[in-house]
């Protein structure tokens, strides 16, 4: 009886065993992907520009804040403008332009994935990378739209649909429904939407005054070199040529020095703001133009003198990073009235940039994994690189403090003396960064959008017709003439609708006002009144776009002619270059023959010695009878013989 009660429990613990190794390796890949839940997404969007009002929406306060150059926007944030304003975003090569009255969220923005949720307004993308092209979607209310290749596209979210255009490249819609997919191509567009099933009306291009704005901001933005020592998937990384001057240093490799600095306390992480963001926590928000990358990315180093950003190691996508500072923080905050010469209260929190092969600690939830993506995993693995204090935690002049609430930002101050050195105890290192409600107590407010900010308010500033804001109600203007033959409806391609709309039910353009209520005799001379002033706006619109093609045409034929003459100038002073070479060559070298003549003149020429005629010894009749010891014929009877022989002939005719 005992035997089998002990096998019974034998036979339990051995199945509660493997019942346990198997929970254990089921749950080994929840744990990784918990883990990779964890990470904060390894990219970012950078904001290039703001023009009027932009705002993005804080998470935790729920409020809109202001949205300022240079500021960080991750995955899953809003972005919203007023009227007047738009905003140029950039995220490694590629460019995102908003137009105004627009909400923008970005739903998914990592590795591998980007996807723009457009609920209102319009946008261009600016695709530079077949990579960038199959990874990128704008997703409206009717579908999503994806680029087949690299080019220059917009999107617009209307009241009734959607609107693709295609300036360059090639573009997919694809309907939310189950319905074939419509294919745009270059110079097209197409207004998709969903009655009673999917209708899409296809036309040739139309420019508007956000068309034109997108236009010339690739223009001038085009496609700048990268440095070699940087990827162009860096954010930020296409301002440092404009901006800076790459040397080598023998310690560090490649290394950045900006040329446009102008104040003398410089030091990086020092002229601009920190900004909340719920995914990495306190954000810098830098002051420069340039002041994007080399504060997300790589390290400072004060080398020759001078502070240079050294960008590390290749990395096609490198993984971007807040803030690479230490932070040091004050002890206690003192709480009284100083007379005389009182000590000045230390700062509560302070940072300094960290220098290269030092390990930067996130604040914020991560993984190991995500730790070793974000520094060097040689300076993980090297123990005195952990170890080492950091290089300028205790260099006054490195850190940066706040000494008051609401303060700006200024050098760390130091003690009366030769040495210029931090006082004792003013600061100690800190582990992480602060939290929000730590440093937030120190920092100046942020300004909110206001709650009524939706209503409509009287602008201060006059309409300018040359700008093209949407909020003025300006027609588009189509380049080339329409084509108004029916188009022929092809299988597996959405109805295409007809240019007119008879249908009362259907909702009208946006840029069409709405007739004013009135009595119906009223209604007829309204229209024709409303129809005049759009042939009116069309006309003036047309002959501007005329004017402008016109002007841009004019310019293009004279930077032509100014290239050709700068091209045969150039020919000429080459002509002439040679031409002189020549010239001076050939006067080196009568000038060297006139030198060397005066010295051939005068060389004394010298005599050898004649020698002494002997008499020929009288011999037998058969040697020679004249000539020399040896036999050898003299040489003065050739003469004679050449004389002789003319006379013979002379006889012999």
């Amino acid at each position: 009886m005992t035997t089998s009660l002990e096998s019974k429990l034998v036979l339990s613990r051995r199945r509660w065993r493997m019942l346990a190794l198997a929970l254990l390796v089921a749950a080994a890949p929840a744990v990784k992907a918990q883990d990779a839940d964890r990470d904060p997404p390894t990219r970012a969007a950078r904001v290039v520009d703001v023009i009027g009002d932009a705002w993005l929406f804080d998470h935790d306060s729920r409020e809109w804040t202001r949205l300022t150059r240079n500021q960080t926007v991750g995955e899953g944030d809003r972005v919203r403008t007023d009227d007047r304003g738009r905003v140029s975003l950039r995220v490694g090569s590629t460019t995102v332009w908003v137009d105004e009255r627009s909400d923008l969220e970005l739903s998914q923005l990592d590795e591998g994935q980007t996807l723009l949720q457009l609920d209102r307004g319009d946008l261009a993308l600016r695709l530079r990378s077949a990579e960038n092209a199959a990874e990128t979607r704008v997703r409206t209310r009717e579908g999503s739209a994806q680029a087949e290749r690299e080019g220059l596209y917009r999107v617009e979210q209307l009241d009734r649909g959607s609107k693709v255009y295609v300036f360059q490249g090639r573009l997919r819609f694809d309907w939310a429904r189950a319905a074939s997919p419509v294919v745009v191509g270059t110079g097209e567009q197409v207004e998709l939407w969903w009655p009673d099933g999917p209708r899409a009306e296809r036309g040739p291009l139309y420019s508007d005054g956000f068309g034109d704005w997108v236009l010339a901001e690739n223009r001038e933005e085009g496609d700048r070199p990268v440095a070699r020592y940087v990827s162009p998937e860096m954010t930020g990384a296409e301002d440092l040529d404009r901006y800076g001057r790459w040397e080598t240093a023998p310690d560090y490799g490649a290394v950045w020095i900006p040329t446009t600095v102008v104040a003398v306390d410089w030091a990086p992480y020092r002229y601009g703001h920190w900004a909340w963001s719920r995914l990495w926590g306190w954000t810098w928000v830098d002051d420069a133009p340039w002041g994007f990358a080399p504060f997300h990315y790589g390290r400072w180093v004060n080398w020759g003198g001078r502070w240079c950003w050294a960008p590390g190691a290749y990395v096609h996508r490198p993984v971007y990073a807040p803030a690479l500072v230490g932070w040091v923080g004050g002890g206690s905050v003192s709480v009284g009235i100083s007379i005389g010469g009182g000590r000045t209260p230390p700062p509560r929190y302070g940072w300094y940039p960290l220098a290269p092969r030092e390990v930067f600690v996130p604040a914020y939830h991560h993984s190991p994994r995500y730790e070793t993506r974000v520094n060097d995993p040689r300076d993980l693995r090297d123990p005195v690189t952990v170890q080492r204090p950091h290089r300028y935690r205790d260099v006054p002049t490195a850190v940066s403090v706040l000494p008051a609430t609401g303060g700006a930002i200024q050098p760390m101050p130091v003690v009366r003396g030769p040495d210029r050195k931090a006082e004792p105890g003013w600061v100690r290192p800190l582990p992480v960064a602060p939290g929000r409600g730590e440093l937030a107590g120190a920092l100046p407010a942020v300004p909110v959008r206001p709650v009524g900010a939706d209503v409509q308010r009287p602008r201060e500033r006059e309409r300018d017709a040359a700008t093209g804001w949407r909020s003025d109600n300006q027609l588009p203007v189509r380049r080339d003439p329409p084509n108004r033959g029916a188009e022929v409806t092809r299988p597996g391609v959405p109805v295409v609708a007809p240019q007119v709309q008879q249908q009362p039910q259907q909702p009208v353009r946006p840029a069409v006002e709405q007739p004013q209520r009135g009595t119906p005799e009223n209604w007829g001379a309204q229209r024709e009144q409303q129809r005049r002033d759009e042939m009116l706006q069309r006309e003036q619109a047309q002959r501007a776009a005329q004017q402008r093609d016109a002007q841009q045409r004019e310019i293009e034929r004279q930077q032509q002619q100014r290239e050709a003459q700068q091209r045969d100038q150039l020919q000429r002073d080459a002509q002439q270059r040679d031409m002189q070479q020549r010239r001076e060559a050939f006067q080196q070298q009568q000038q060297q023959q006139q030198r060397e003549m005066p010295q051939r003149r005068e060389e004394p020429r010298v005599q050898i010695p004649q020698p002494q005629a002997q008499m020929p010894q009288q011999r037998g009749n058969d040697g020679p009878q004249r000539g020399r010891q040896d036999g050898v014929p003299a040489r003065q009877d050739k003469p004679r013989e050449r004389e002789a022989r003319p006379n013979e002939r002379q006889q012999e005719r």
